[in-house]
């Protein structure tokens, strides 16, 4: 992750050189799109092979069905039913039957003696038809992978056929072998180099729940190598080269161009490899060769139509040929998610925001429902396409001053950070308490006991109930305690109450200024110990979202003034120049003007340890020279502040050196030149 908030090309690089989205790089923190000057939403989103390949198999609809079950006890029942048919007197009595035949071939096969098995399998199936309805299916299948292991690509192609053609026929296939017969015969296709009857195959047998299916596809890939700018051909993928029956890369690509179907793969598995990047002179460089390899080689072809012509679009854009991308689109029917998500940038790139929002929108809506992916290795930063798109829709909403339209896409795309900037700096009060009190919060399982000592949980998707304690701590930063109230579970109500009883007091001026000074004590001291769950900005300046764990600059101090916002906790030598900050989208002038308005007073991180400072500051001031409170006082706020921001601290230290230099506190002090460990008769109290 970047050290700075919305810095220029440095970023590129530190954030994992992916054109793709920022954030898949391990780095554990919040996820957003809208540091770094939202460039994402320029940006080619990620695409996923399994699920892309998912959709496509959605095409293929097989008749038979995939057993999940234990084997075992699947056989078992089998012969339960053969049993009760009358077909075997008992289970352990099959002799004479298919059931032997098959179990001796078995055997044969287990002892490495592959004739003898052939030929007991064989035997089973010259029986009649009637004697050998529970394992003709078995015999076929066993005998297409044995001519599978030997080669014989034809002849096991024609014994997976026929699997599939005796479970039709009504002979049991309990283990589902029928099913499972796709992935071998589509083996036996790809060795036989018939990459594009390998490619239907393992797209069925994907369909049929198989999701192994998945990494066999690769196979059918010839470009894999993406690390170079040479094609393959000192270290060319064998099986991608024996499927096409091609000597080189660049040969297995043109036939791959050729057949519509494994042009899509193609073009998919392009898309979910992303875009290579080198680091070099200073600055990252795309390298997208495989993308321009590919386009080469289906511009060879004087392909005019294609199902799969918004995804080469896809292709052209993340290499940067926006132009060829607009060229694609218009082969294309147009109406899919991924074409109405391309024009929707492109329209962006040309400036055309209201288009692209109406675009992104119709992208949102035509997207697929309830897709899944089963079998990625994903680290868990990923930005699926529901997310992706819906974020580019924010940020395009958040360009135009769409603020409520920019909280709901963030919020459907599951970027909290960004949908809680939105609600703290950019939507009216008003406005946040509306959308609030339209969206109530999921009903709780059950309610907290009595002797639960733990934190109120918030589910982390329980977008209303997270507004909610979003907005009470606005509230609260607004000094409208009453409205803060109602959005404050019952424990932060007491903790909200003692606060304000105590501000009430300190500042009755009917009341004695020691027990004032007393009272604004007690508010620095809530203010300071539960700041964060009282006033605390979700996001910059505070880090509510993260408890605090990290220090990623101030979003709103970026947008509304165009300056980088180096991050305090950063160690950094005062002079260090930050690159200035460029915007992928301007930031709208009614965006800043609200910026301005919802200011954070001050805009600091941990921005409530000065509030708690300023409280006792005012305590102080009611409280006499050389007195232990008033010394307990200053120095107890002084170091509150003093980790981050010294020049602050300092103004309590010189208080304290001038006011109290003769009490037991403040001579150690003085002693030191600064704040000490010690506790007074106040701080102890608290």
């Amino acid at each position: 992750m970047s050290k700075y908030i919305a810095s220029t090309g440095l970023c590129f690089f530190l954030l994992g050189l992916s054109q793709y989205h920022l954030l898949a790089t391990g780095f554990y923190g919040p996820q957003t799109v809208l540091d770094d000057g939202a460039k994402q939403v320029l940006l080619t989103p990620e695409f996923f092979w399994e699920l892309e390949c998912k959709r496509l198999a959605q095409e293929f609809k097989p008749a038979e069905v995939r057993n999940t079950a234990e084997r075992a006890a699947t056989e078992n029942a089998e012969l339960a039913e053969a049993v009760k048919s009358g077909y075997l007197k008992s289970k352990e009595d099959i002799a004479g039957t298919d059931f032997e035949d098959y179990r001796k071939g078995a055997a044969h096969s287990i002892s490495g003696n592959i004739d003898e098995a052939r030929a007991a399998w064989e035997a089973l199936l010259n029986r009649p038809a009637a004697e050998r309805k529970h394992r003709s299916v078995w015999a076929e299948y066993m005998l297409g992978k044995f001519c599978l292991s030997e080669n014989k690509f034809d002849q096991a192609v024609k014994h997976f056929q026929n699997t599939r053609q005796l479970a039709k026929d009504g002979f049991v296939d309990s283990w589902g072998l029928a099913a499972d017969s796709y992935g071998w015969e589509a083996r036996a296709e790809l060795d036989a180099g018939h990459a594009e009857k390998a490619a239907r195959l393992y797209l069925t047998q994907l369909a049929l729940g198989d999701v192994s299916a998945v990494v066999s596809l690769k196979a059918l890939i010839p470009d894999r190598d993406g690390m170079s700018d040479q094609l393959e051909k000192d270290a060319p993928t064998p099986l991608a080269l024996k499927a096409y029956g091609a000597k080189t890369t660049e040969e297995a690509m043109k036939k791959a161009a050729h057949d519509p179907l494994l042009r899509r793969l193609v073009t998919l598995h392009v898309l979910a490899v992303g875009v290579d990047s080198e680091y070099t002179d200073g600055e990252s460089k795309l390298k997208p060769t495989r993308q321009k390899r590919w386009l080469a080689a289906v511009e060879s072809t004087n392909v005019k139509a294609t199902p799969d012509a918004e995804h080469l679009g896809w292709v052209a854009y993340s290499a940067g040929q926006y132009a060829d991308a607009g060229r694609w689109l218009k082969l294309s029917e147009g109406k899919s998610s991924a074409a109405c998500w391309l024009k929707g940038k492109l329209a962006l790139r040309d400036g055309k925001l209201k288009e692209s929002a109406d675009l992104l929108s119709e992208a949102v809506h035509n997207l697929p429902k309830q897709e899944e992916l089963e079998n990625s290795l994903l680290v868990g930063e990923e930005m699926f396409p529901r997310e992706a798109l819906n974020g580019d829709l924010g940020t395009v909403h958040l360009a135009r001053a769409e603020f409520v339209k920019a909280l709901e896409a963030f919020l459907a795309a599951d970027l909290w950070e960004d949908a809680a900037y939105v609600a703290e700096r950019c939507l009216t009060s008003k406005e946040l308490l509306d959308y609030i009190r339209a969206n109530p919060p999921k009903p709780k399982d059950k309610p907290k006991t009595s002797d639960d000592l733990s934190p109120p949980y918030i589910d982390p998707h329980d977008y209303p109930a997270k507004l909610r304690n979003l907005a009470a701590r606005r509230l609260v930063r607004e000094d409208d305690y009453k409205n803060a109230r109602e959005f404050f579970d019952e424990e932060m109500q007491k903790t909200l109450g003692n606060y304000t009883d105590a501000l009430a007091e300190g500042t009755n001026e009917k009341t004695p200024k020691k027990e004032r000074a007393r009272a604004l004590f007690h508010a620095a001291n809530i203010a300071r110990n539960h700041g964060m769950e009282l006033m605390g900005t979700e996001v910059g300046p505070d880090g509510g979202s993260e408890n605090g764990a990290f220090g990623f600059g101030d979003l709103a101090v970026v947008r509304l003034t165009g300056k980088a916002h180096l991050i305090e906790d950063w160690d950094a030598d005062e002079n260090t120049k930050l690159p200035r900050p460029s915007f992928a989208l301007p930031v709208s002038a009614e965006e800043k003007k609200r910026l301005a308005a919802t200011k954070i007073n001050p805009e600091l991180r941990y921005h409530y340890r000065h509030v708690a400072a300023g409280l006792a500051w005012k305590a102080a001031a009611l409280l006499p020279d050389e007195a232990e409170e008033t010394a307990d006082v200053l120095n107890t706020a002084g170091n509150w502040i003093k980790a981050k921001h010294e020049k602050q601290a300092d103004r309590f230290y010189q208080a304290l050196e001038k006011r109290c230099s003769k009490t037991t506190i403040g001579k150690e002090a003085v002693k030191k030149h600064w704040f000490v460990d010690t506790t007074g008769p106040w701080s102890s109290e608290e």
